[in-house]
């Protein structure tokens, strides 16, 4: 049997994202157009200087073993604010 440990710290993460409309536009509706503002809760899973990868649910199972949910791989330029929620 594995017995892992969880050892995730929980994060609120401030980002930015892509926003794309196929739709026809005048210029004044254009210049109103602007990126999606977005905010993930979730466990940090692993940061390079590139992306991060969160989690928002988990599961660990009979062998101990640590299966995750509701995953989430963002840029790192897309980051705003990175928040550690204490719990």
């Amino acid at each position: 049997m594995i017995k892992k440990t969880f050892n995730y710290q929980l994060y609120r993460i401030n980002w930015e994202d892509i926003c794309s409309d196929s739709a026809w536009a005048t210029d004044t509706e254009f210049d109103k157009m602007e990126v999606s503002h977005c905010i993930s809760i979730g466990f940090l899973y692993k940061k390079t200087q590139k992306y991060i990868w969160i989690f928002a649910s988990y599961e660990i199972n009979d062998l101990g073993e640590i299966t995750f949910g509701e995953r989430t791989v963002i840029p790192a330029n897309n980051i705003i604010k990175m928040e550690k929620i204490n719990g």
